[in-house]
């Protein structure tokens, strides 16, 4: 054991004495004793050099020492009996922990009943250890207290075996020394009897004092007890107050929050009142305007026929039907009704212009009805094998709100949350885009999913949360599940969507984001089909919150081919595991046989792989012993798929 080691027994000793009563106990009785300085001499001399310098370290002893000179015994028997000069039970008991860990390797495994076994092993420890570590050991032995009237004897038996027998003096000018400081202890120990009696004088007057001073305690309890009652008194009245004023509070707050309230729902409404009159007034101007614009037509145009008249009227409903419609959208559940019977009369109208126009072997008109929904780009018109030709297939990478599709020759069109929401598009997901054209000459397109991409690894998270009116008319969107997650809502959602106070909301906020966007707010009328919404509606950006960060690559070496659907499709999930993709489109599956001989994983897409490709392909895996699997439509399941079966994809490449 080293020397820092030795000190820090010592001091773990010291510190932790609560732990070791025994010990204590016998330590403090000890200490009231004369020390016994001629057998404490005697023990230091079995201790080792270490043992020494650790002692000394402990007690702070002023003694340099050196590698290259021998312990300087002389100086530290003298500054130990300087030590013990001292009349402070302090120092006393210092010394007598001391002794304690020089001898603590005979006592760690005794304990207050092996007193007896202590004993009978008495020549074997004082050959191995020494008979004055025997000693001492037998004087703090954590049974002195239990034994008793033997604990005594064999002390006095084994101070009378050691009479006579006590190491004689190096010198003789050590004994000289010896008695001289034994003189000087006797000395010191009457001093210090006269002092006790003189302290237990002066213990007598303080206890007289004590006894005074524990009368005016007592009086100053009964004073503190009657203050407290009527400090208790105080304080019930003090909580009755406190408690009508919170009442009172609390009805002011719920009046001033039912009249915000009120407040805002009559702001809203007159909002609504003021966009509907602006509206009217538009659509009565606009009203105005083809009225007078036909009437100069029907002028220019008087020898036209009633079937003309009848084509111009349905051309002109058509559109008043998609505005209806568009409000319908995006209007209350109370308006609901009105628009939808607004709706009703328009083509019970339509449809009695056109029986009519059949009933006088007329040509139906060749006016369209474009649909409201923005996700049908393709107009009626084209042939649907034009259609098909001039379809493209292209990517849709996810934004806070909504996203974009990147066509195959380098087109970009953005797609509304809405269409997201429709089509159930994640990031990365590959589509084919076939463009139509409007009647105003806009270009839209008709979208249709082929690989769903996976949400967890967009730019994006989700939550479900609510609207909160902030300070100073600030709105923010707040986590359901966490209040601590509280974004500010985009100036544009508060424009457009109009929020209030409470509404429950799915909102995204994008990476490194400040701003909440909406995907969707379900209003406050609508809170039942809105909770049945949530239970139902699960994306995947929910389901990703922590965001995944790529795996390093764990595919090295292995070759992993796939059948089916288009190579960028999966280049960039097979190319984060480090290994090498082998495709084919499953057009001409020959192509790749002798490479696939050599791969270690087989997979195909079913949704775009002929019969022919697929069994082709499978009679050689089974041929060779290679794992094959099935992708369920989406790149997340292809990430599944690769992750979970990876030891059978390396097991294959160890073969």
């Amino acid at each position: 054991m080293s020397e820092k080691a030795e000190v820090h027994q010592i001091s773990s000793l010291t510190e932790g004495y609560a732990e070791q009563p025994t010990f204590l106990q016998a330590i403090k009785e000890e200490s009231l004793h004369p020390f016994p300085v001629d057998k404490f001499k005697f023990l230091i001399h079995e201790l080792s050099v270490q043992q020494k310098r650790a002692i000394a370290h402990f007690l702070n002893l002023p003694i340099v020492f050196s590698r290259h000179k021998k312990f300087p015994d002389a100086l530290f028997h003298k500054l130990l009996l300087q030590l013990q000069k001292h009349y402070l039970l302090t120092d006393r008991e210092r010394l007598y922990w001391v002794i304690l860990y020089a001898v603590l390797h005979l006592l760690k495994n005794e304990s207050p009943g092996s007193l007896e076994t202590f004993l009978a092993a008495k020549e074997d420890n004082i050959s191995r250890f020494g008979q004055w570590h025997f000693y001492w050991a037998l004087r703090l032995h954590p049974g002195r207290a239990a034994a008793g009237t033997l604990w005594e004897e064999a002390i006095r038996e084994f101070e009378e075996g050691l009479q006579g027998k006590a190491p004689e003096a190096k010198s003789i000018q050590e004994d000289r020394i010896s008695d001289a400081k034994l003189t000087a202890l006797e000395d010191k120990l009457k001093k210090e009897f006269a002092l006790r009696q003189t302290r237990e004088k002066e213990a007598g007057q303080l206890r007289k004092e004590l006894g005074i001073q524990t009368k005016k305690l007592e009086q100053f309890e009964r004073e503190k007890k009657q203050l407290s009652a009527e400090l208790l008194i105080l304080k019930e009245e003090a909580v009755k107050q406190k408690a009508e004023a919170e009442v009172s509070r609390n009805q002011l707050e719920a009046r001033l929050y039912r009249l915000n309230k009120e407040k805002n729902e009559l702001l809203n409404q007159l909002k609504d009142a003021e966009w509907k009159v602006e509206e009217m007034k538009s659509n009565a101007a606009k009203a105005e305007h083809e009225l007078e614009k036909w009437k100069k037509r029907l002028e220019r145009k008087e020898q036209s026929s009633t079937c003309d008249l009848i084509g111009l009227l349905l051309h002109s409903l058509l559109p008043e039907s998609d505005k209806l419609y568009q409000e319908l959208r995006q209007s209350d559940p109370e308006n609901a009704p009105v628009l939808r019977a607004r709706i009703r009369k328009i083509f019970d109208l339509i449809d009695l212009l056109e029986q009519f126009q059949q009933e006088h072997g007329q040509a139906r008109s060749t006016s369209h009805v474009q649909t409201s929904d923005h996700s049908l780009a393709s107009d009626s018109s084209v042939p649907e094998a034009s259609r098909e030709s001039e379809s493209y297939v292209g990517t849709f990478y996810r934004r806070d709100h909504g996203g974009y599709i990147v066509l195959e020759d380098g087109k970009t069109f953005n797609v509304t949350e809405s269409m997201v929401h429709q089509y159930g598009l994640e990031h990365e997901a590959e589509v084919q885009c076939s463009p139509g054209k409007q009647q105003n000459g806009m270009t839209l397109y008709d979208i249709e999913l082929l690989l769903q991409g996976d949400d967890t690894y967009a730019p994006v998270r989700q939550f479900f949360g609510y609207i909160e009116l902030g300070a100073h008319f600030t709105w923010y969107v707040v986590d359901m599940n966490n209040s601590q997650n509280r974004y500010p809502l985009h100036q544009r959602d508060i424009e457009i969507q109009q929020p209030n106070d409470g509404d429950p909301c799915l909102f995204n906020i994008a990476d490194e984001g400040r701003f909440a966007r909406i995907s969707r707010l379900y209003r406050k009328t609508k809170q039942t089909a809105a909770e049945q919404e949530l239970k139902t509606y699960k994306p995947s950006l929910l389901r990703g919150q922590a965001k995944k960060a790529k795996p390093d690559p764990f595919l090295d070496d292995c070759k992993v081919v796939i059948v089916g659907g288009m190579r960028k499709w999966f280049e960039g999930v097979v190319a984060e595991t480090g290994a090498t993709l082998i495709h084919d489109s499953g057009d001409a599956p020959e192509r790749i046989h002798s490479d696939l001989s050599k791969a270690n994983a087989l997979f195909f897409l079913l949704t775009a792989t002929s019969h022919r490709a697929t069994w082709s392909c499978v009679e050689i895996a089974k041929h060779r012993r290679i794992p094959h699997f099935v992708i369920q439509g989406s790149k997340s399941n292809l990430r599944t798929l690769l992750w979970e079966n990876r030891e059978l994809i390396k097991r294959k490449q160890n073969v």
